[in-house]
Order: C-alpha cells, then sequence, then structure tokens
C-alpha cells in the first residue's frame, strides 16, 4: 500500500509545477511510497503537458486526471479523493512545495500516534527572504476523548480549518464521506470541520515543512478576486451549518460550540473578508444575513463562548446584528470589521 496520496489539483499551473513536482519527486520517503495524483482542472495553458510527462517518467507513483470542465480546487480535490489509495492523504497546491523531509516526518509523526489528523504549520513565502511560520497554542497529541480537546478542535483554538495543512487518514475520509463543495471558493471548512467531530486522536507538528507560496498570482486568490465570490463564503457556512444539523447527536453535546462556529464563520468573517478586500456586500444581502442569524440563533448573545473575554472581538462584530445599517454605513462597517479583528479598533 501507497504510505501516502497526493492531490494537486492544476489550473494554469504551468509557471510553478515543474517546482512543485520536482519537491514531490526529491521526498525522502521515497516517490515510491507516494501516490501522486495531479488533477488538470481544464487548464488552457501547457499545464496538462508537463503532468502526462510525470506520469510517463513515473507511472508506479504519478497519475494525472483531466479534466474537461472547471470544477474550482474543491471539485479537482474530490475527483482526486476517489482515486486515492494511501493509507493516508495529503492536499498539496500546485503553485507551493514541501520540504525533501515532510512526507516522512508528518508520516513517522501519524504512525507513531496512531493519528486520525495531524496537522503542521503553513511556512508562507511572500517573496525572497520574506517568510511567516504559522503558529499553533498547543503541539503535540491531542486525544479527542478529552472533552477540552475536542472543543478546542471545534471552537478552532486547537486547529485551523484549512484543508491544506492537514494529514488525514483516507479511511476516516470514505467512511464519514469526506467532500469539498463544488464549483465555490472559501470551500475548505466544509471538508474539514465535520471530520473534527468524529477523528479521535489528532497530532500537531511544530516544525514548517510546507512552503505556501503568497502570491496573487495563485489560482486561489484569483478565484477569490472574481466579482460576487464573497458571497461563496455565507453559502458555504451555511450549507456546513445544514450538515451539522442533520447529526442530532452533535446538536445535543456541541450546540454552544455548533452556534459560535456559525457566528463566526458565517458572519464575522463575510464582513471581514469584504473589508480587507474592498469587496462589495450589498446591503439586501447583509440584512438577509442578520434575518438568518436571529432566526437560527435567537438567544446566541447568551453563548457562553461569546462572553469570553478571548472572543471580545466577535462580540464587538455581533453588535451589528440589530443594527439598521445604510450601504454606505455597512461599507464602513465592514472596514472597521477589519480594524476590529486585526487589533486597530
Amino acid at each position: 500500500m501507497k504510505k501516502i496520496s497526493i492531490i494537486v489539483p492544476c489550473y494554469n499551473s504551468e509557471k510553478y509545477i515543474e517546482e512543485c513536482f520536482a519537491s514531490l519527486r526529491k521526498q525522502t520517503l521515497g516517490l515510491g511510497k507516494l501516490q501522486v495524483i495531479f488533477v488538470n482542472d481544464a487548464s488552457t495553458d501547457n499545464t496538462l503537458e508537463y503532468l502526462q510527462k510525470y506520469a510517463a517518467n513515473y507511472p508506479q507513483s504519478v497519475e494525472v486526471i483531466n479534466l474537461e470542465k472547471n470544477h474550482r480546487q474543491g471539485g479537482a480535490r474530490n475527483r482526486g479523493l476517489a482515486r486515492a489509495v494511501g493509507e493516508y492523504v495529503l492536499f498539496v497546491d500546485s503553485d507551493d512545495w514541501l520540504d525533501d523531509t515532510m512526507c516522512e516526518k508528518v508520516y513517522a509523526k501519524a504512525a507513531e500516534y496512531d493519528v486520525d489528523i495531524l496537522q503542521f504549520p503553513f511556512v508562507h513565502v511572500y517573496g525572497e527572504g520574506n517568510i511567516h511560520k504559522d503558529e499553533c497554542s498547543r503541539y503535540g497529541f491531542l486525544d479527542a476523548a478529552s472533552a477540552e480537546i475536542r472543543k478546542g478542535m471545534l471552537l478552532g483554538t486547537l486547529f485551523t480549518f484549512g484543508s491544506q495543512n492537514k494529514l488525514y487518514r483516507r479511511t476516516l475520509l470514505e467512511q464519514w464521506e469526506a467532500a469539498f463543495p463544488e464549483g465555490v471558493v472559501y470551500e475548505e471548512p466544509y471538508f474539514v470541520y465535520p471530520l473534527l467531530f468524529e477523528a479521535r486522536r489528532f497530532y500537531s507538528m511544530e516544525e514548517g515543512l510546507y512552503f505556501y507560496r503568497r502570491t496573487g498570482q495563485s489560482v486561489t486568490n484569483q478565484h477569490m478576486n472574481e466579482k460576487n465570490t464573497l458571497y461563496d463564503h455565507p453559502y458555504v457556512q451555511l450549507e456546513l451549518l445544514k450538515k451539522l444539523t442533520s447529526h442530532k447527536n452533535y446538536i445535543q453535546e456541541y450546540y454552544s460550540e455548533i452556534e459560535f462556529h456559525f457566528l463566526h464563520s458565517y458572519y464575522l468573517e463575510t464582513l471581514y473578508f469584504a473589508g480587507v478586500g474592498g469587496k462589495f456586500l450589498g446591503i439586501d444581502y447583509f440584512r438577509n444575513m442578520q434575518k438568518l442569524v436571529l432566526d437560527l440563533f435567537p438567544a446566541y448573545e447568551e453563548n457562553p463562548y461569546l462572553k469570553l473575554e478571548r472572543f471580545v472581538k466577535l462580540r464587538k462584530v455581533m453588535l451589528s446584528v440589530k443594527e439598521d445599517f445604510t450601504q454606505e454605513q455597512l461599507d464602513m462597517f465592514c472596514e472597521q470589521t477589519v480594524r476590529i479583528i486585526d487589533g486597530e479598533g
């Protein structure tokens, strides 16, 4: 059996794909122990030619899925997941690259602690000599048999809700039919968050081995900058809530955590993304958001986490749920939300 299936969605990736694949080919775990699945997401450049060359040169380890229609990152990852056979699954973006030892080290930790999900920090690369490594509140093995650990996962204080900074046990993904929403951006939490209810053994690594290229040219940034993609974010979060509430045991045991997550992700993050990206959030759409929050969680102000000092920023933003804004006032509040979250107001 392959140790790790690495799924790489590719859209017009010819500029960086050679560097990405070189980092996979040089993995000290051994390319023979990896299943590299490239998903060409209807590229219009020469990406497919590069991928076909890799598959021809390394047929035992590399395969290519060619999509005639663009499915965005989530859809492309789903197609790769359907072909994964490795013990663990890893997602890599086509403009990123890995330290040569990454697969060996993350697999060793996953095997040593028999984990379902392992998280590792991104090393954000903004340019030559300009890098920043993510930090986490706790490192090492995390046992979700502890209520504190499980709730910390659901609140986002121990793990993030991003999909690429994690290694997943493949059978966990299959058992819970994990999948990304397709045709949208901001898709990752829909895939990750439900798994945090069911995974039992976690590990948080401190060493930065995944290099995340921060450039406006990345596929993720290009898609997020398209007109109206801001509305994908609240849409995905609402679909996620529907998925969670279909599990009555989740609601019964973790109501406060689910409510808190929805307030933060659906409401606060939408305002923040509008403000930080200068994207238009229409007043009618926003008023529907306000109404939805009040309809779904009429007693949200009593949420125990919302009262904690560590979450005062969310509490400040949530005061706007009952405000009657004009479009101009809403635009200004989106900018104010950025200042609140970034600690400037």
